[in-house]
């Protein structure tokens, strides 16, 4: 590989983080993690302001406070929030705070060929492993993905936490707030690690997923997804 000649450096939270732009190469990244979220520890540690400018990054993760989703596709971030009403609100700013991120910068991507049997999220994550090797990724380190298309379905969630407890596992599944999407374009931003559960994935999941509807509109934590067609795969170059 050659090594192009610019060097990314940040600060976030307090912790350092340098990242050197390879061609055909990535490093995931991450700050904090969700079992401290589920501890009760909800502070805004990773400011996003710290990213902002840096190309081609990608990334997810809970709003401070429990109060909105968090997603990066393309240096271009999609903050979601619940309105009074219920209905949901997205802006596009960097000037916001994180719970736990986690994040890549990945120059080049490529279209990986779907096989019929990946229906689903959780079918999606039995083959990914064996999807990144084929095309040239070491499965048993953490990577991006993309999938761009319209799902069947898309249910999907934003946190919302307004009753001013300490946090818990059982009070985050009531700040879930639902939404739903048929047959819409979107686009999806998700890691896989079989190292990382509670800390950037779920506890019970190997993949941590984000979407954001084609107009920008809607965005959130995808909570279960049905693509029988129409979904194209991407995977980083390597």
């Amino acid at each position: 590989m050659i090594q192009k000649n610019k060097t990314i450096t940040c600060s976030i939270g307090g912790c350092s983080c340098s990242s050197s732009i390879l061609d055909g190469s990535f490093k995931v990244q991450w700050q904090g993690a969700q079992r401290d979220v589920l501890s009760g520890d909800i502070n805004g540690h990773v400011d996003l302001e710290q990213l902002e400018g840096v190309p081609g990054l990608y990334g997810l993760g809970p709003l401070e406070e429990v109060k909105g989703e968090i997603t990066i596709l393309d240096s271009t971030p999609y903050v979601a929030r619940v309105q009074q009403d219920g209905s949901m609100v997205v802006e596009n700013s960097f000037h916001n705070r994180a719970c736990f991120l986690v994040y890549s910068q990945v120059p080049r991507w490529q279209k990986v060929a779907l096989p019929e049997d990946i229906v689903d999220e959780k079918s999606l994550e039995r083959e990914l492993p064996g999807l990144a090797a084929e095309y040239g990724l070491d499965p048993a380190l953490s990577f991006p993905f993309l999938l761009r298309g319209s799902p069947d379905r898309a249910v999907f969630h934003v946190l919302n936490k307004t009753d001013g407890l300490l946090h818990s596992p059982e009070l985050h599944e009531k700040a879930k707030v639902k939404f739903v999407m048929e047959d819409t374009g979107v686009e999806i931003i998700g890691f896989h690690s079989s190292d990382h559960r509670g800390i950037f994935t779920p506890g019970h999941s190997s993949i941590h997923i984000h979407l954001k509807s084609e107009d920008g509109l809607m965005s959130g934590h995808v909570d279960a997804l049905t693509f029988p067609q129409g979904i194209e795969l991407y995977l980083p170059v390597v």
